[in-house]
């Protein structure tokens, strides 16, 4: 008698495509594109070079899929302050604390996977630098649309453009994600925030 209890076709995966993903962002984010090697990623991830293959398809494919997961995770956490009723500069000061803190969080690589990785990578690899660069563009967007907001509520001055207050305030996180990179201080950093909010706040009120 023929058994009509069909074996499945193929074992689950016994791990968690979330999880794992999120333990190769930390190797990149730590070692770099080219120092994490397939071996540092399968090790860190728990899985087998077949398992990674299969699922995520090439180290070069990880790497662009942890990019869009820290920016959607990791990086998504600043611009919460943004979300916020505080006026412009406590925004853009909780902006830059909450920046400062993830760029220098225990238990995590210092700096920022796309500022300090990603854009080490854009000048040789098309893929990269389409992405990051979209993403930058998307940052400013959204930053810009915050200051034109706050400048129609009364909250922000009308002296300067808002295009160029978020390309400013955008590239001091580059920098603080730089010298978290190198080593500064959680103090000096905030030193550095406290110093830009009281030169932007006092050109734009």
């Amino acid at each position: 008698m023929k058994n009509e209890t069909s074996s499945p076709r193929g074992r689950p995966r016994a791990f968690d495509r979330d999880e794992v993903l999120h333990r190769a962002i930390t190797t990149f984010w730590a070692r770099g594109y080219s120092g994490a090697s397939v071996d540092n990623l399968t090790d860190s991830m728990g899985i087998n070079r077949s398992s990674l293959y299969a699922t995520f398809g090439s180290k070069h494919d990880l790497f662009l899929e942890a990019i869009d997961r820290y920016a959607s995770t990791f990086g998504r956490l600043p611009f919460s302050a943004f979300e916020s009723n505080l006026d412009a500069r406590s925004a853009v000061a909780a902006f830059l604390e909450v920046s400062i803190r993830c760029a220098t969080s225990k238990g995590k690589p210092r700096g920022c996977l796309i500022a300090n990785v990603a854009t080490f990578e854009a000048e040789k690899d098309t893929q990269v630098r389409e992405k990051v660069s979209g993403m930058f563009a998307d940052t400013d967007r959204a930053l810009s649309d915050y200051f034109r907001a706050a400048q129609d509520e009364g909250r922000l001055s009308h002296e300067h453009d808002p295009q160029a207050l978020a390309r400013m305030v955008i590239s001091v996180t580059h920098s603080i994600a730089t010298r978290a990179r190198a080593g500064t201080s959680r103090k000096e950093l905030s030193v550095l925030a406290d110093d830009f909010l009281a030169v932007l706040f006092h050109a734009t009120n």
